[in-house]
């Protein structure tokens, strides 16, 4: 076993939800940055035809945060991924805005169902 399997079994599992096609097409309307606790916090939603979900993922000992723009809530590329250092590397990108940044682990911090409004 080499150096980069031994740190990717080590390495906890992400939360099921930080999926490419899951984060990707959702919506990403909330991104909190705390500083106190070195954390950022992504909420996205999720519609199907009557019923959403509301989920927080929180991303905990942040660093190398880059910022560039930042367009209105909605669906972007949204990328979190274990790097063979253990790390989390979290990306989300729409056109004219990106944010990126490496964190140490990521946890799923609520979610809350609800009735979605129809469109009729």
């Amino acid at each position: 076993m080499n150096a980069s399997e031994s740190a990717a079994e080590s390495s906890p599992a992400l939360p099921t939800l930080c999926a490419h096609d899951v984060l990707s097409s959702s919506d990403l309307f909330y991104v909190h940055f705390d500083e106190r606790g070195c954390s950022v916090t992504l909420g996205f939603s999720r519609v199907h035809s009557s019923e959403g979900v509301e989920f927080f993922l929180r991303f905990h000992d942040v660093r190398d945060v880059r910022v560039r723009g930042w367009g209105a809530p909605g669906k972007k590329d949204v990328h979190v991924e274990r790097a063979i250092d253990g790390t989390v590397r979290v990306s989300a990108s729409s056109d004219g805005s990106s944010l990126r940044f490496r964190a140490a682990d990521a946890t799923l911090s609520s979610t809350r169902n609800f009735v979605a409004a129809s469109n009729g």
